[in-house]
């Protein structure tokens, strides 16, 4: 905000910085100049606000009782910087061990996906995928498999003794 020499020269006079000269003459402007006038009153008011919202003003507000000390508890339970930087340090290392699992796991599934023949890579270098009908009967002869496994291992806790589980 720029103010013009005028605003300068109100703001001298009412601060009592003008030379006796310099003051008359402003005098002088202000009555026979009625705008000059009510700017000088406009900001005198102004001066008088200020200064009566300075000689009122009581302080700062005092906090309540027992403010400071339930502050200074609260801050002692914050963690530390040591332990907020371990903390820091345990996330990262957390959700690296979760990418590489995810990426172990993928590589898991392609290998089993490839062993099981679901992926037959043809003459011209093109990956194909199963037909449903081969699919099908691989999983009806995994399901027997796990089916067999399934009651000779149970046919053999019987022969040792153990107790059976389910039924």
């Amino acid at each position: 905000m720029s103010f013009s020499n005028d605003d300068q020269q109100i703001q001298r006079y009412l601060d009592g910085e003008l030379a006796e000269a310099e003051a008359a003459t402003f005098a002088a402007r202000m009555l026979a100049d009625n705008g000059l006038r009510q700017r000088v009153e406009a900001m005198e008011q102004v001066q008088m606000g200020f200064a009566s919202a300075r000689d009122h003003a009581t302080g700062p507000a005092a906090a309540p009782a027992g403010f400071t000390a339930s502050v200074m508890t609260e801050v002692r339970r914050l963690p530390s910087r040591e332990q907020l930087q371990q903390q820091d340090l345990s996330e990262g290392v957390v959700r690296l061990c979760r990418r590489l699992l995810l990426a172990a796991g993928v590589l898991v599934g392609l290998g089993l996906a490839w062993q099981s023949g679901l992926f037959r890579p043809s003459g011209s270098g093109e990956v194909e995928a199963a037909s449903p009908a081969e699919i099908e009967a691989e999983l009806k002869r995994l399901d027997d498999m796990a089916f067999d496994a399934s009651n000779a291992t149970s046919t053999a806790r019987d022969a040792r003794g153990a107790p059976r589980r389910g039924k």
